[in-house]
């Protein structure tokens, strides 16, 4: 007569559960701890040099938002017209200008000779005659760098799009990307509010170029810490790999 197998307890679904719930808290409280202990860069030496002031210290703004009660829609056109009275009478020719200031109130930058400074992102576009590039000026392309290595915040991506006629497009040497910040350029040209060339957005129509600061490449710090962890979980995960293969074995 064979005896019956033994039997093995078998563990509870809410142990199972709690069990997982506390590998995953451990997890996320490691994860935590790590990101606690990456080294970070300075930022501070990033500061583009030579960056002119803005012309206009506030940014008016002239969009409409029309309602349906008509003394919104008054005094919307009132806030529109004094913004851009405010900008042609406080813009001087070839003043510079941000591209949240274009954006806030593009008809009355329309047609004027203004000073942008940002750095070139992404890729130019070449077509007949020049490239199309988008310059962003805000404070990661000016001030702080990418955001690699630092836990410098500050805001989002802002720009314009440039067209830059071919002389001026073969003088980008690298245009930015992760971890690396590409050319800050000074530009001087005409802001168009409905440019056709672009399917009617906001452009800057570059005439000249004036390089303020080259490319920057910027290296994130080895994670030693992290290098560690990394590699006693490796070895921990191997010795569990060996040990369920011996108790299969039995």
């Amino acid at each position: 007569m064979s005896s019956a197998p033994p039997s093995h307890p078998r563990p509870s679904t809410r142990r199972l559960l709690l069990g997982a719930v506390a590998v995953l808290a451990l997890l996320l409280a490691g994860v935590v701890w790590l990101e606690s202990l990456h080294p970070q860069l300075d930022p501070s030496g990033n500061a583009v040099q030579g960056v002119p002031p803005l012309a206009l210290d506030d940014e008016p703004t002239c969009r409409r938002f029309v309602d349906e009660a008509p003394i919104d829609d008054i005094r919307e056109r009132l806030a529109s017209a004094a913004a851009v009275e405010r900008v042609e009478e406080g813009l001087p020719p070839g003043g510079r200008i941000s591209s949240t200031q274009v954006y806030l109130c593009p008809s009355a930058y329309d047609g004027k000779q203004v000073t942008y400074v940002g750095e070139v992102v992404g890729e130019l576009l070449p077509r007949r005659g020049g490239a199309w590039a988008q310059v962003n000026d805000d404070e990661y392309a000016l001030v702080t760098g990418p955001v690699v290595g630092h836990r410098e915040r500050a805001g989002f991506n802002t720009g314009l799009s440039v067209w830059l006629p071919d002389d001026l497009a073969a003088r980008i040497e690298a245009p930015g990307r992760p971890a690396l910040r590409g050319d800050v350029v000074l530009l001087r040209g005409t802001i168009l509010r409905a440019d056709p060339d672009d399917g009617g957005g906001i452009t800057l129509r570059a005439t000249e170029l004036e390089t303020l600061a080259g490319p920057l490449q910027l290296e994130p710090p080895l994670h030693t810490h992290q290098a560690v962890v990394a590699v006693v979980l490796s070895l921990l995960a191997m010795a569990a790999s060996l040990w369920a293969r011996q108790v299969r074995r039995r």
